[in-house]
């Protein structure tokens, strides 16, 4: 009878273990389902921000493909971005040198991406960066943000060439990468060796034209 009741002990205690490490199972399963999934978009970075992007892919009728709108719609949004952030410097810091030039560089660029969104008739969205751009305390800080922005502009289009085979985008994205390559960040480096001094006002020189 003392044997049974041992026996008898034991299996009462394994069952009360095994129900409990049921319910810690259940409750940690629980835990981990009820926690929020971080959206892969969600990189807190503004230079990776398209806040032009939400397009309505189902009404658009014309020849141009997903991949190929989304294309556009980048590369508009990063014109938009910077041309917002060069006006705010501009503005703040009364017209300084690189940025009275690569300001208007960047409206002409817009010019042509616009050209080609009227051209395979998608809608043109408004700029969303104006007021919302990231503000710089010094020029020289908004140099070196400069540079660093024409480094992803020049990643960007890499990113994009494959999204068209059409011609007219290709040419376009080039000449938009060619600029920010050769002529604007060049410039926002030589701002950075002057420590963001003695670039002076106004619209003088060839650099930041294109």
């Amino acid at each position: 009878m003392k044997y049974l009741a041992v026996m008898i002990l034991i299996a009462v205690s394994m069952g009360a273990c095994a129900q409990s490490t049921a319910t810690t199972e259940e409750n940690n399963e629980n835990t981990i389902q009820s926690e929020p999934v971080k959206p892969e978009s969600d990189t807190g970075d503004s230079k990776t921000e398209c806040k032009i992007c939400d397009f309505d892919f189902d009404s658009y009728k014309g020849e141009l493909k997903k991949k190929e709108i989304e294309g556009l719609l980048l590369a508009l949004n990063d014109e938009y971005m910077a041309t917002a952030i060069y006006a705010g410097v501009n503005e703040k810091f009364d017209n300084p040198r690189p940025f009275v030039n690569i300001v208007e560089a960047e409206k002409r660029h817009t010019k042509r991406l616009v050209e080609i969104f009227n051209k395979y008739e998608l809608p043109v969205p408004e700029n969303e960066w104006l007021g919302k751009a990231p503000g710089y305390e010094s020029v020289l800080n908004a140099c070196k943000a400069g540079i660093d922005a024409e480094i992803e502009n020049k990643k960007l289009y890499d990113r994009i060439f494959d999204s068209t085979e059409k011609e007219d985008i290709l040419t376009v994205y080039k000449a938009l990468q060619r600029a920010s390559e050769q002529n604007h960040k060049p410039a926002f480096e030589r701002c950075v060796n002057r420590g963001g001094n003695g670039m002076g006002r106004g619209r003088g020189g060839r650099r930041g034209r294109n």
